[in-house]
């Protein structure tokens, strides 16, 4: 399928440099965020609390290309900006999906983001991204254990293809954030 596709070679080209820099650490596990769900969730959940968490990853993102004072910060930005996207084309199947709608929390932790300024938005912006993809971590860790449904069809479906590669692509996207926040720390 054409989404599958396009989400794969987009994920393989923005994570091989950093997956050959980063060797064996990527795969280690990451924690899940306490807002991650912690029963099994269905595709309609999955699709709606990933868009979400997703949309705010790419707002601040998008902030972080203009703001942000690190190169390095600013490349993981441009990364998440354009998984984001390709995320959001394959679950909605639209070329150009709208963005989901905030709940309060997220919308008060792009307001804050937007308010910081130099180091101290660097640091934020990290901070956000490591919550946030700890949380999509979950939901995709929820969605594709998903115990009482017949696992051979959920596993066969395009949506669980997508929360595999996503899966994948989150946990790199983890231990670069970990290596951006301790070089942010230093």
């Amino acid at each position: 399928m054409n989404r599958r596709h396009l989400f794969a070679g987009l994920s393989g080209a923005v994570i091989l440099p950093w997956a050959v820099r980063l060797g064996p650490r990527a795969a280690f596990a990451q924690p899940a965020s306490p807002t991650a769900p912690t029963t099994p969730i269905g595709a309609d959940d999955y699709k709606r609390m990933t868009l979400m968490v997703g949309t705010l990853a790419k707002q601040t993102s998008e902030l972080a290309m203009q703001k942000a004072g690190n190169a390095k910060v600013k490349q993981f930005a441009g990364f998440e900006v354009a998984e984001q996207t390709a995320i959001a084309q394959a679950l909605t199947s639209q070329q150009a999906s709208a963005a989901a709608a905030l709940d309060e929390k997220r919308a008060a932790a792009l307001k804050n983001l937007q308010g910081a300024s130099g180091a101290d938005f660097d640091k934020a912006y990290i901070a956000a991204q490591i919550d946030g993809h700890s949380e999509l971590l979950g939901i995709q860790d929820a969605f594709l254990q998903g115990k009482g449904q017949d696992t051979a069809s959920l596993l066969a479906s395009d949506t669980a293809h997508i929360a595999t590669l996503a899966k994948a692509v989150i946990q790199m996207h983890l231990a670069m954030l970990k290596d951006l926040n301790d070089m942010l720390r230093a």
